[in-house]
C-alpha cells in the first residue's frame, strides 16, 4: 500500500497529526506539506495571508468560518480552493502514484476531492480519507469524493453521517498524536505546583503577558513556557525571565511535549485541538484563553463541557488560577475528566481501518 499523506503547516497541529499516522504505517509512505513554500507557491502564499487574518484581524476571520460554514457559501469556498489548488495536488499525484491519500487539513483534500470528482473512472483513482482535526464539524471538510473520514467525537460522526453518501465511511477514533502518549507515567512529586504554558507551534495565545500576569499568583510556582516556531517571542521571553517571581524555565520549539506534560501540574494555553488531545492523554487540566475565533472557540468548548478545562474568558489568568489553587478536589476531577477523554491510540487505530478497508 503506497500512502500519500498531506498536512498544512498552519499551526503545528496538522503536522504533527500526519507524523503520528506515518510512525504507524509500515508501507511506503510519504508525508508532505501542502503550504510550504519549496512545494507551491501559490499555497504558500495563501498560508501567509491566513496567519496575517489570524494575528491583525481575528473577528474577521470568526465571521470568514462561520459564513463558510453555511451550506451555499461553504460550497462556493470549497470549490475554490480546489481550483486553486488542483495543480499542486496533480504534481504529486504523477510523482507518488499513491493508492491512498491521508490528508489531516481542508485544503489538500479539496484538490484530492476535485482530481476525483473529475476522473471518476480512472484507473489511477486512489482511496482518499479525511483525519479531521477539531473538535467540531465544519462545511469546509465536507466532500463527497471522500472514501473515509475520521473525526473526534461520535458527535462529529452524527453531523457528518447527515451530509454524507451511502457508501462513506465515517469512524469516530479521535485525532492523532504521537505514539509516546500512549504509555505515560505520571511524574510524582511534592512542593510547588508546576504550570505549562503553551501557544502551539506558531507561540500565539499571549504567553509574555500571561508570564507577566503569572506574578500575581500568591501560590509559589514552577513555571514551564514554550514559545514555539515563533523567535520574536522567545527573545522576548527570555528578557522578561530575570523580572519573573516564580522560577521559570522558557524554550523554543520543542520536541518533548509528553515528557513537558507529564511533568505538569496544569496547562495554560489556547485551545488548540492537538494540544488539547496531548493534554488529555496525559490526563493534564486546562486552563484555557484567547482561542482563534471559529474552531478553537468550539475545541474549548468541549473540554470545558466535559470538565477538563476551564475558561479564562474576561478575567485575568491569574485571578482564574488563585481560585483553581484553592480547590485540589477541582484539580483532581479536572485530571479524572482529562483522562477520559484521552485517546491515545487514534493514529494506529486509523491506520489498521484504512489498511482493512483499502483494497491496493
Amino acid at each position: 500500500m503506497k500512502v500519500l499523506i498531506l498536512s498544512a503547516s498552519i499551526g503545528a497541529g496538522h503536522t504533527k497529526a500526519a507524523e503520528a499516522l506515518k510512525n504507524f504505517l509500515p508501507a511506503e509512505v510519504e508525508v508532505v506539506d501542502f503550504m510550504a513554500r519549496d512545494f507551491s507557491t501559490l499555497n504558500w502564499l495563501m498560508k501567509k495571508i491566513y496567519l496575517a487574518a489570524l494575528k491583525f484581524i481575528p473577528d474577521l476571520y470568526d465571521k470568514l468560518y462561520k459564513l463558510t460554514d453555511a451550506r451555499k457559501t461553504g460550497t462556493s469556498t470549497r470549490f475554490l480552493i480546489s481550483a486553486l489548488m488542483y495543480f499542486p495536488f496533480v504534481r504529486l499525484l504523477k510523482k507518488f502514484r499513491p493508492n491512498v491519500v491521508i490528508c489531516t487539513h481542508p485544503f489538500p483534500e479539496s484538490a484530492a476531492a476535485l482530481w476525483k470528482f473529475l476522473h471518476a473512472k480512472s484507473q489511477k483513482n486512489f482511496s482518499l480519507a479525511a483525519v479531521l482535526t477539531d473538535y467540531s464539524l465544519h462545511e469546509i471538510w465536507i466532500f463527497s469524493e471522500v472514501d473515509i473520514y475520521f473525526v473526534a467525537t461520535e458527535k462529529m460522526k452524527s453531523e457528518l453521517a447527515a451530509h454524507s453518501r451511502t457508501n462513506q465511511e465515517i469512524f469516530a477514533t479521535g485525532i492523532p498524536i504521537g505514539a509516546e502518549f500512549s504509555n505515560v507515567k505520571k511524574i510524582p512529586r511534592a512542593g510547588l505546583k508546576t504550570v505549562l504554558i503553551m501557544g502551539g507551534g506558531l507561540g500565539l495565545g499571549s504567553i509574555e503577558e500571561t508570564l507577566q500576569d503569572l506574578n500575581n499568583v500568591e501560590t509559589p510556582l514552577e513555571i514551564i513556557a514554550v514559545a514555539g516556531q515563533n523567535e520574536n517571542l522567545l527573545t522576548r521571553l527570555k528578557i522578561l525571565q530575570p523580572k519573573l517571581k516564580h522560577s521559570t524555565k522558557i524554550f523554543g520549539y520543542v520536541e518533548n511535549v509528553c515528557e513537558l506534560m507529564s511533568a505538569a501540574d496544569l496547562l495554560i494555553t489556547k485551545p488548540g485541538a492537538l494540544t488539547m488531545t496531548e493534554a488529555f492523554a496525559v490526563g493534564l487540566p486546562m486552563l484555557l484563553h484567547a482561542p482563534i475565533p471559529g474552531p478553537e472557540a468550539k475545541n474549548a468548548e468541549y473540554a470545558i463541557s466535559n470538565g477538563a478545562a476551564l475558561s479564562v474568558g474576561e478575567k485575568k489568568v491569574s485571578a482564574v488560577l488563585n481560585e483553581l489553587l484553592k480547590n485540589p478536589a477541582l484539580i483532581s476531577q479536572m485530571k479524572l475528566n482529562a483522562q477520559k477523554l484521552g485517546k491515545v491510540d487514534a493514529a494506529a487505530t486509523i491506520i489498521k481501518i484504512l489498511q482493512d478497508s483499502v483494497t491496493c
